[in-house]
C-alpha cells in the first residue's frame, strides 16, 4: 500500500493506445527530476476495452493523475467527478488530476496546439482551415480555430456521421464561423485544399512509416503557400509533411504541442511552474533518438 504524507511518492502516466510512439515520459520525468520531485511518470498502453474497466474503477488507481491520447479522450468523460469548463465546452479531457478523493479533468491540447501555431507565426483570425480527423484531438482543434477567429474551417473525416455530429455540435457554440462536414475521401476536397490557408491532421495516420498521407499528394495546393500541421511527432516527418514540404509548403509537427501541452499539464499536477527548456532538450533528445 502507498504511505499517507507529502512524502509519498507521486504516479503519474500516460494512457493511449497504440502509445510505442510516446515521448512524454522522456519529458515529464525530465522535468520532474528537474525540481528533485518524489514523483515519477509511465506509458500506460492500454486496449479500450481494458481502458473502459480502469476507467469503471478510477477510485482503486493508484495515480495522483494522468494524460490520454488517442482513442481515450472523449471516452474518459463519464468516469470523472469534474471538467473544466474549457474542457466541458470542447468535449474532450487529455489531462486528469486527483484533487483529494475526486478525479478533475482539463484540456491542455489547446494551449499545445496554439502554442505551435504561434511559434510557426501563423495567426488564425480571418484564414480558411481544413482539419483531417473527427476524434477527440480534432475536437480540440476545431475549438481552437473557431475561438481564435477562422473565417471557415472544413472538417473531413472517414466516417461522415461522426464528422456531421461534431460540426454541429461546435456551430451551436460558434455561430460566426463556416463550418462544414465533409467525406475525407469525396474528391471535392481537393478544390477545398486549394484555396486553405492551413490543414492540420488529428488523425493517427501517419503513425507508421508504411504508412501513407490521408490525403494524396496531388491534393495539396499548387499556387498557393500554406502551412501543414501534423499533430503526430513519431516519425518527425509523415508522409503527409514530406508530400507538403516537397512541394513548397510550410510544415509543422506536433512537437510544439507536445511540448507545451505537457508543460501545462505539469502545472496542474504540480502547482509549479514547467522548466519548458528541460522539457524541450528531452523531448528533442527522444526523439531523435527513436
Amino acid at each position: 500500500m502507498r504511505a499517507h504524507g507529502d512524502s509519498e511518492l507521486k504516479i503519474y502516466g500516460i494512457f493511449g493506445f497504440p502509445l510505442k510512439h510516446t515521448a512524454s515520459p522522456q519529458m515529464q520525468n525530465a522535468a520532474l527530476d528537474y525540481f528533485r520531485l518524489k514523483a515519477i511518470y509511465f506509458a500506460f498502453e492500454c486496449e479500450p476495452a481494458r481502458f473502459r474497466f480502469l476507467a469503471k474503477h478510477l477510485k482503486s488507481l493508484a495515480l495522483d493523475g494522468f494524460n490520454l491520447t488517442l482513442p481515450f479522450k472523449e471516452e474518459i468523460l463519464p468516469y470523472l467527478n469534474h471538467v473544466s469548463e474549457e474542457a466541458k465546452a470542447i468535449g474532450a479531457v487529455n489531462t486528469v488530476k486527483k484533487i483529494g478523493k475526486k478525479w478533475v479533468g482539463f484540456n491542455t491540447d489547446l494551449f499545445g496546439f496554439m502554442s505551435g501555431l504561434k511559434e510557426a507565426h501563423f495567426l488564425v483570425r480571418g484564414k480558411t482551415c481544413v482539419v483531417l480527423g473527427a476524434g477527440g484531438a480534432s475536437r480540440t482543434v476545431l475549438f481552437a480555430l473557431a475561438k481564435h477567429g477562422a473565417k471557415g474551417v472544413v472538417v473531413a473525416n472517414r466516417t461522415f456521421s461522426r464528422v456531421s455530429m461534431l460540426v454541429r455540435e461546435m456551430k451551436r457554440k460558434f455561430k460566426q464561423v463556416r463550418l462544414e462536414p465533409l467525406d475525407l475521401r469525396d474528391s471535392r476536397l481537393k478544390d477545398v485544399l486549394a484555396r486553405t490557408d492551413l490543414i492540420v491532421n488529428t488523425t493517427k495516420v501517419g503513425l507508421s512509416p508504411t504508412e501513407p498521407s490521408p490525403i494524396p499528394e496531388n491534393w495539396l495546393p499548387d499556387k498557393k503557400k500554406i502551412l501543414v500541421y501534423d499533430l503526430i511527432y513519431r516519425p518527425r516527418e509523415t508522409k503527409l509533411l514530406l508530400a507538403a514540404r516537397r512541394r513548397g509548403h510550410k510544415i509543422l509537427n506536433g512537437e510544439s504541442m507536445l511540448l507545451y501541452q505537457g508543460a501545462q499539464a505539469f502545472q496542474i499536477w504540480t502547482g509549479k511552474r514547467a522548466p519548458i527548456s528541460v522539457m524541450r532538450r528531452s523531448l528533442t533528445h527522444a526523439l531523435r533518438n527513436s
